[in-house]
């Protein structure tokens, strides 16, 4: 019987659910509200983090549906946080923005993410805030 219960709830978790939370973090302030304002306006519901550090302190009490991350930030790059990130939710949608890649090491497994998780995309920096929009509805079934 347990394993009927847990077939049923790993079927709930895999199911596509609209994206309507969003965690938002990048070491730019000005690209933090930028995001917040936009997509707020758009209906969602948003969290801000300007590095990893605060990354697990937020996940505690909100769990977004797409992580929009930076990938370049000083203290630790986007991919190191998408990685903590997915051991919570492996399901997690993700939008990693870049204006340029600075490591090969970096730039590789980026490369390898993107061909790995599908629902995982990449927008370069500076990008047009209808763009990520539309990425971000193409991520979204229809609610």
């Amino acid at each position: 019987m347990a394993r009927y219960w847990q077939a049923l709830w790993l079927n709930d978790m895999t199911q596509e659910q609209p994206i309507k939370k969003i965690l938002v973090i990048d070491d730019e302030y000005a690209i933090r509200v930028l995001l917040k304002n936009f997509l707020e306006n758009n209906v969602y519901e948003i969290r801000l983090a300007s590095s990893g550090e605060h990354v697990d302190e937020i996940l505690d009490t909100f769990q977004p549906d797409l992580v929009i991350t930076d990938i370049m930030m000083p203290a630790e790059n986007g991919l190191s946080i998408v990685s903590r990130i997915r051991k919570k939710n492996p399901f997690i949608k993700v939008i990693y923005l870049s204006a340029w890649l600075d490591e090969p090491e970096t730039e590789r497994k980026l490369h390898e993410e993107l061909i790995n998780y599908p629902h995982y995309k990449l927008m370069q920096k500076p990008f047009d805030l209808n763009d990520l929009l539309n990425v971000i509805q193409t991520l979204s079934p229809l609610s």
